[in-house]
């Protein structure tokens, strides 16, 4: 149910790009601005190198939660894997990807590395999301009581299932589920939170950077946080790379926060370009340093989401 919604609210979004290309996209000015970005090659690097130093952050933090047992270069290349294959396929396969990266160079269980991926993303989409919500605070937006009162009770739900649920009828879920436990109550837990909140505030390097160039006012706190609502948009994800989800959401973002509507989908397009070419850059990179075979990359694709509870089917996808 969750994905057919997901889907059906990227192709809205896809929608909304067309209508909005359809309305605003202008050649010259595209062009353009483009050509005021390529002048400045100081900025472009400034750029790549703040963005890749976002992905070292995010690397560490996955590091950190594995338990430290290999270099970070082997994370960061299965972090450049998942954005590429992100960017070539119309679904979200990454994470899959980067699941059996670690699963492969690192000896690790199916299971438990898909585990590391699925708690990374979560954090991912905690930090973007307190991120968005005091950006709105911010910035004064009115929300309704009844958005508090959703959100309140989801949050106490959310408390009564995990105290509640049998989770230790299932072996499997019961091991997953003390493991996160244990690393969210020491000191490991805050360190990683703080990693990924500052890879994600560094990431709106590139929009900020995109914006200067182009001459727009707009402050490092509004980009954080027009950014973090625009990679927030991403789980709607229905063409690769996002195409079309990422450029209505940041479109708007930045009309909110007094961009023309003009600037705003030039810019988006602008930003978005950048981080395709980067994806690209870092993910030849790996298959140069850390090549994995396509057939390899199709098996985890395939692999499904939710591994099996029977801890010896687990114990079979532990090599391919």
């Amino acid at each position: 149910m969750m994905r057919k919604l997901s889907g059906f609210a990227g192709f809205v979004l896809f929608i909304v790009f067309l209508l909005l290309s359809w309305q605003l996209f202008d050649l010259h000015q595209l062009l353009e601005r483009l050509r005021m970005v390529l002048v400045q090659p100081g900025w472009l690097l400034f750029m790549f190198v703040v963005y890749l130093l976002s992905f070292v952050l995010k690397a560490a933090a996955w590091q950190a939660y594995t338990g430290r047992e290999h270099a970070i270069g082997m994370y960061l290349h299965g972090i450049f894997y998942s954005l590429l294959f992100n960017h070539l396929l119309p679904i979200k396969v990454g994470d899959l990807v980067r699941t059996g990266v670690l699963m492969k160079k690192a000896s690790m269980r199916w299971d438990t590395a898909l585990h590391s991926v699925v708690i990374m993303r979560l954090t991912d989409l905690l930090v973007l999301g307190t991120i968005s919500a005091i950006g709105m605070l911010w910035l004064g937006m009115k929300m309704s009581w009844l958005a508090f009162a959703v959100m309140a009770a989801l949050v106490i739900l959310a408390v009564v299932a995990l105290k509640w649920f049998p989770i230790r009828r299932w072996p499997f879920a019961n091991r997953h589920w003390e493991q996160l436990k244990a690393i969210v109550m020491s000191r490991k837990g805050p360190y990683i939170l703080a990693l990924v909140a500052v890879s994600w505030i560094l990431e709106a390097v590139i929009l900020f950077g995109i914006a200067h160039m182009g001459g727009i006012q707009l402050s490092a706190a509004s980009s954080i946080w027009a950014n973090s609502i625009t990679i927030g948009g991403q789980i709607f994800h229905v063409t690769p790379g996002g195409i079309g989800t990422y450029e209505s959401t940041l479109s708007g973002s930045l009309a909110v926060l007094g961009v023309s509507w003009e600037e705003a989908y030039t810019t988006a397009l602008l930003t978005h370009t950048f981080k395709f070419a980067v994806a690209f850059i870092l993910g030849s990179y790996s298959l140069i340093r850390m090549p994995i075979g396509l057939r390899e990359a199709k098996e985890w694709i395939q692999i499904q989401r939710k591994p099996s509870l029977n801890s010896n089917h687990a114990r079979e996808r532990t090599s391919l």
